[in-house]
């Protein structure tokens, strides 16, 4: 067993971590773990040592920039209550490629598993859009964080595999599934799930709204969260419910959303009373808060995102070594805009002027986020790149000579004991580069090129390793496609010897 787990479960060899359970448990019901990292190669005896029951380990997934698998993480707010099976039931519906298992904690893991190695950020794109539209989870691996790994001490586990009729298996079936469910990343990428939406404008809940219908809610702030989910219902139905009505449809709410419901009293005397009076702004800082995904909803608090979006058509963006434009068809004309024409509404109307169409200011509210702003991060958002117009280097001239020079000066290939004597050494098994970050403020040093090495290795893609061929704090990048590799080749000189030179008369007189 611990032979194929350590080939499917492949990932950073260099470290993992060991995670023992305090025997407490959280307010939300979750069970407390204390978590060591060990820098050590992970190997057949860590294996069965976790399979056995006697060292519980966990995995990082990506190496060099790339993976073999991945997870959701699903964290439910509830552990007392949580039923696995909804979501279970969600990925058979919709045929997705994972497999559910249990945490240890209570929760799920859910395993996307890949046929080789691929970039962390082509596996990720498509976790992220998953969990968008079906889990609402809050971590997504790879991450540059170890995950737990499922079946620890194997013949008694509570961290098994479910099947598609969410039954629990053994290691074997879970092994079996796993061979089942292998893709490629072609395969993953033709892959086509219909949307899922439980309720009407379901995209458009607040999360925190979303999170109680989906899962329920056992903690506290019960009185705001359900005044929330009144609000949310009054914007559903443009303020249009009458008092009866709104209390009619908490009443409802709260014997659905919380495993134990607000008193009846409590409901109909405070909670509908408040919504009642039209004060429709909710009530943030809950334990369910998400702000950063709550203010691009229409119905959460960026209620003032203009419909207007869904006239805007075709959205794309064209990136250049300068700037970047946006394009989208707008009453019918084919419209392209730059960041000065985005800066404020003014700017925006004398833009769209010149294509003939007059451009009406946006009522501004009160309190919340600008309307233009949010219409204008939803472009943003929305805006995929022109494929015909794809521009790969996106580096100025200035940083491309300098990031140019830095690579082609201190190439060094294969030799990874160079990483201390600030080269860069290229893997030319993988065309990954390897270096040490003061390597590049060295070179960086006083030139005003960039701000910082931050911001070059950032800029280029780079990732850090926490060891690579037994040094640490190293950092990998792809070698970048503007180095010259062969102007970086070592060419060795032939020696003149003069008559200046010992080596000289010994040769001569040499018998």
């Amino acid at each position: 067993m611990e032979e194929q787990l350590l080939k499917i479960f492949e990932g950073n060899s260099e470290l993992f971590i060991t995670t023992s359970l305090t025997g407490e448990v959280d307010e939300r019901g979750k069970t407390v773990g204390q978590t060591i990292t060990v820098h050590e190669p992970v190997t057949l005896k860590i294996w069965k040592d976790h399979l056995d029951g006697t060292k519980r380990i966990g995995i990082k997934p990506e190496k060099e920039n790339k993976c073999r698998w991945g997870c959701i993480d699903v964290d439910p707010h509830n552990y007392k209550n949580y039923n696995q099976k909804k979501i279970v039931d969600i990925i058979k519906e919709f045929n997705l490629p994972l497999i559910p298992t249990r945490s240890k904690s209570g929760g799920l893991h859910l395993f996307l598993f890949l046929n080789d190695w691929y970039p962390v950020k082509d596996i990720l794109k498509k976790l992220h859009q998953w969990n968008n539209d079906f889990f609402q989870a809050q971590e997504i691996f790879p991450m540059n964080k170890c995950l737990n790994m499922p079946y620890f001490n194997m013949n008694a586990t509570t961290e098994f595999a479910y099947t598609d009729e969410n039954t629990p298996v053994m290691i074997g079936t879970f092994l079996d599934l796993i061979k089942k469910k292998t893709l490629s990343l072609e395969q993953l990428n033709k892959i086509k799930v219909k949307e899922y939406e439980p309720e009407s404008d379901w995209k458009q809940y607040p999360p925190c709204c979303q999170k109680m219908i989906s899962e329920k809610w056992s903690g506290n702030h019960r009185n705001d969260l359900l005044f929330n989910i009144g609000v949310l219902e009054m914007r559903k139905a443009d303020g249009n419910l009458s008092k009866k009505e709104i209390t009619h449809i908490l009443l409802e709410r709260n014997k659905e959303v919380f495993t134990t419901p607000l008193d009846e009293k409590e409901v109909v005397n405070t909670v509908a009373n408040s919504v009642s009076k039209k004060n429709y702004n909710l009530r943030c800082n809950t334990p369910l808060c998400d702000k950063d995904k709550c203010k691009f909803r229409k119905l959460g608090i960026g209620s003032q995102v203009p419909d207007l979006i869904d006239d805007f058509e075709q959205i794309e963006f064209i990136r250049s070594t300068k700037s970047i434009e946006y394009s989208f068809v707008f009453q019918g004309e084919k419209i392209i805009i730059g960041p000065e024409d985005m800066k404020d509404e003014k700017s925006f109307r004398v833009k769209l002027l010149r294509y003939g169409i007059y451009w009406i200011t946006l009522p501004k509210p009160r309190s919340g986020p600008s309307p233009f702003e949010m219409l204008m991060s939803t472009i943003v958002r929305q805006a995929v790149e022109n494929e015909k117009m794809k521009f790969e280097d996106t580096l100025g001239e200035e940083k491309y000579n300098f990031l140019k020079k830095f690579f082609e000066s201190h190439i060094e290939e294969d030799d990874f004991d160079k990483l201390q004597d600030n080269y860069v050494v290229l893997d030319s098994k993988t065309n990954l580069c390897y270096f040490k970050k003061i390597t590049f403020e060295k070179f960086l040093g006083n030139n005003k090129t960039f701000k910082s090495a931050a911001e070059a290795m950032h800029l280029l893609g780079c990732e850090r390793i926490d060891y690579h061929e037994g040094v640490k704090n190293v950092w990998s990048v792809e070698m970048p496609k503007f180095v010259d590799y062969k102007k970086t080749e070592k060419k060795v000189s032939k020696k003149t010897v003069s008559e200046m030179d010992d080596e000289f008369h010994t040769g001569k007189f040499r018998t």
